[in-house]
């Protein structure tokens, strides 16, 4: 039981981080990650995927605090980006399964992507951190969070083309 419901809970982030990286603005996109990633918690403890919830656990606070920051139009400090990353890749090693829960470390260049102000890196870092976190989640037994990951790779593949690239696409036309 616990399984499938797992299951469900993944379909409906599935829907909120597709909708994320077309939001125009960091504050509303952070809160889309945050509500995907507290349903994302939700989900693998369900499973019993510890590595994916504490780092995620740390991921949703990391989200939180770089939303307060972005809503003031500033960036946190260098300092706040290193205690998370450091934080990120404790995680792992504290709740370390097997060679899988390195996959986890992934999650680090999305705590970058959301540190810096600019969309266009961050809308990349998503990108970048699918790949291994869906490997990890097919390996965990989180099959609607591998389709998540590919789903988000996507979806964050069409936001960088429409809201960086298209534009460079007309005018050279």
């Amino acid at each position: 039981m616990a399984f499938v419901l797992s299951q469900i809970i993944g379909v409906i982030v599935i829907i909120v981080f597709v909708i994320a990286p077309h939001m125009k603005t960091k504050p509303a996109l952070l809160l889309c990650i945050v509500i995907g990633n507290l349903l994302t918690v939700i989900e693998f403890l369900l499973l019993g995927a510890m590595t994916e919830v504490a780092v995620i656990s740390i991921s949703t606070v990391r989200s939180i605090v770089f939303f307060l920051y972005s809503r003031s139009e500033k960036r946190a400090p260098a300092w706040v980006f290193l205690l998370f990353a450091g934080m990120q890749g404790g995680a792992v090693f504290v709740t370390w399964e097997n060679w899988v829960s390195l996959l986890m470390l992934f999650d680090v260049v999305q705590t970058y992507g959301q540190w810096q102000t600019n969309m266009k890196i961050l809308r990349i870092s998503a990108i970048v951190t699918s790949v291994p976190i869906a490997v990890y989640n097919i390996l965990v037994g989180g099959y609607t969070g591998a389709v998540n990951q590919c789903c988000q790779a996507v979806s964050a593949s069409i936001a960088l083309w429409h809201q960086h690239y298209r534009k460079c696409a007309v005018v050279k036309e």
